[in-house]
């Protein structure tokens, strides 16, 4: 028969639980904040991996469900959600595999399109000056989208890049 948990073991049980309730965190943030609170590692790592056993934690899934939100609500590039998976505390290897999974689609190139048309507000692409056009693939990239990409969809709404 396992022995009983200690007074303290449940006391990071229970502010796991308390936190989770609020949002999802990943293994890392969660260890963070535990540890944070007083718990030792050990007390934080017994937790986690009860809680992972109990499927209350589970990284692919929180990083897919972001991806999903990000890539649909923000219309955010890849590289923008890759660096906030990490951010996050998914690993880079899983945060990559989850990204390449999701744009297997070709969900980029629709985003990045939507961005483009949104930020553009109807305009005739040949009337945006040379700077405006840097200034535009500029923010497009700020948003996480490969340079290819931006001139790409760039080139499609009416050549406004030069080479």
């Amino acid at each position: 028969m396992p022995s009983a948990p200690s007074k303290k073991q449940e006391s990071a049980e229970t502010s796991a639980l308390r936190l989770l309730g609020r949002r999802d965190y990943s293994r890392s943030e969660l260890r963070r904040k535990l540890t944070g609170k007083g718990f030792s590692t050990e007390e934080a790592e017994g937790v986690l991996s009860q809680f992972e056993d109990r499927g209350l934690l589970n990284d692919r899934r929180l990083a897919q469900r972001l991806a999903d939100s990000y890539s649909r609500e923000k219309l955010w590039g890849p590289q923008k959600l890759l660096q906030k998976l990490v951010q996050r505390g998914i690993p880079g290897e899983m945060a990559r595999q989850v990204l390449n999974r999701e744009e297997d689609g070709g969900g980029t190139r629709d985003r990045l399109r939507v961005v483009l048309r949104n930020k553009m507000k109807g305009q005739d692409p040949l009337s945006l000056s040379a700077r405006e056009r840097k200034r535009l693939a500029n923010y497009l990239h700020q948003r996480g989208y490969a340079w290819d990409d931006i001139w790409e969809a760039m080139q499609e709404t009416g050549g406004l890049l030069e080479e």
